[in-house]
């Protein structure tokens, strides 16, 4: 198949067979996922990425407009999602469209009108809505519904979203062409002359620029298609990768979206009022003394040998370490207990002596990554390089939010949950922390242990 406009009819997943390699791990009870695996499996529907691309109708600036959205499953949302290119909610600077509306949704079967209370924008592109602000040209429709009546969408993966290191600052694993550059990605959406309830399109080609903000893919796109999806198959099901909003700017250079990259997940996380900011990770180990996790922050800039993590006893104890907890991934359609989340590193500028909350310095781009096969109990520790590695489990958490939960860590071809003693802490330290409330003692006594219905974390 080229990479013309086409149905997806053409296209057939069961006429060919993949190498077991590229089989997710759907296939296998969700037991296992190997690093940037591509394609799709041969266990997915073929056509059920149609569900997911809604057709819209607006007027702007007087004239009767066409675009596209597509749901995205952002997990525990008390909304659904539906992402689109910023110029088809917004005719003029902080001004939005009128008589916005989903022709004919997908899971509704009637259309939906949209009204300003429904829409968020890229405040860049909100102030000055051009196609120089193009990198921050999307937006989302929020859709209200119960979690019980939600309806999903395309997948995401943070790691997609993350360019490589500039070279000063890379490592020499982290020395790597950018993950999307070169691969197969597809456009969908309807054209200007159809309408649902027939199918959207759809169409193929490679990405050749991948940029930190915004993809170039020689997949063939319309006017009136802006705001289809971008996506891909990664671990075996159909990720959305960045949102289709532009033409090429010259001949060759194929037509551009805006990349879903950390920093758009993160504002939309925000909108939509999910994960979880400034928070300490707390353990349950003990009824005198605190302990939470602690990493020193510095020893990843000055490239120490170590920056391994710490169990910090106290009572309380100084909190130094405050994470981000975001989701970084999940699979079309997957509820939120199968859902990955990433510990994003944020520090105090002062002191924080447990009771009240400082000032934070954000950096994004520190991960905490988790490693059960690292030596004998595994490890804890940061990295400027997302990876799988940096991606958890805390489904007890989704479950009940507020209460005690479990952190399961990938280990090859099963899940280990993280646990955290103070064992080895000897008397003439207990007796220190005790005469000072405000002193603490770090220990390395995290491991890393078979799954248990313990839930032993909680967040502070």
């Amino acid at each position: 198949m080229g990479n013309n406009l086409e149905d997806f009819d053409t296209f057939n997943l069961k006429t060919f067979k993949l190498p077991a390699k590229f089989n997710h791990s759907t296939q296998r009870n969700d037991e296992h996922f190997n690093d940037e695996q591509f394609r799709m499996d041969l266990s997915t529907p073929p056509r059920r990425w149609e569900n997911w691309v809604v057709k819209l109708i607006f007027d702007k600036l007087g004239k009767e407009k066409h675009g596209n959205g597509f749901y995205v499953n952002v997990p525990n949302s008390n909304f659904d999602v539906i992402l689109t290119a910023g110029h088809n909610l917004v005719d003029k600077p902080e001004h939005y469209c009128s008589n916005i509306r989903i022709i004919h949704d997908p899971h509704t079967k009637q259309d939906i009108p949209v009204t300003p209370d429904m829409i968020r924008v890229c405040q860049n592109y909100f102030q000055e809505p051009s196609e120089l602000n193009a990198i921050f040209d999307y937006g989302v429709i929020l859709l209200k519904r119960g979690k019980q009546d939600r309806h999903r969408g395309f997948g995401f993966n943070i790691m997609l979203g993350l360019a490589p290191l500039p070279r000063e600052k890379m490592s020499s694993e982290d020395e790597k062409k950018d993950i999307l550059q070169d691969s197969l990605v597809y456009v969908s959406g309807y054209m200007p002359g159809d309408s649902p309830p027939d199918n959207p399109r759809r169409s193929e080609g490679r990405c050749i620029g991948a940029k930190p903000n915004q993809l170039r893919y020689t997949a063939d796109a319309m006017q009136g298609m802006s705001g289809g999806p971008v996506w891909m198959g990664f671990r075996g099901v159909e990720t959305a990768v960045a949102i289709h909003n532009y033409g090429p700017e010259r001949k060759g250079q194929g037509n551009r979206g805006s990349r879903l990259n950390f920093s758009v997940w993160r504002t939309i996380f925000k909108w939509v009022n999910v994960g979880w900011r400034d928070k300490s990770l707390h353990y349950r180990g003990s009824s005198t003394y605190i302990m939470h996790l602690h990493l020193p922050r510095d020893s990843i800039f000055r490239n120490a040998a170590s920056n391994e993590g710490r169990v910090r006893v106290g009572k309380p104890g100084r909190i130094e370490t405050l994470f981000d907890v975001l989701p970084v991934s999940a699979r079309p359609e997957a509820k939120e207990l199968n859902a990955g989340y990433g510990f994003s590193l944020r520090t105090p500028l002062c002191p924080n002596n447990g009771s009240t909350k400082t000032k934070t310095a954000t950096s994004p781009l520190v991960w905490v990554r988790w490693d059960p096969a690292k030596g004998m109990k595994g490890r804890v520790s940061l990295t400027k390089r997302f990876d799988d590695r940096c991606e958890v489990k805390i489904p007890t958490l989704i479950a009940q939010p507020g209460r005690p939960f479990s952190i399961q860590a990938q280990d090859e071809d099963s899940w280990k949950e993280v646990r955290m003693k103070m064992e080895h802490v000897g008397e003439e330290v207990l007796e220190l922390l005790d005469d000072d409330p405000q002193s603490s003692h770090d220990t390395s006594e995290i491991s890393f242990i078979p799954l248990t219905k313990d839930k032993l974390f909680e967040f502070k």
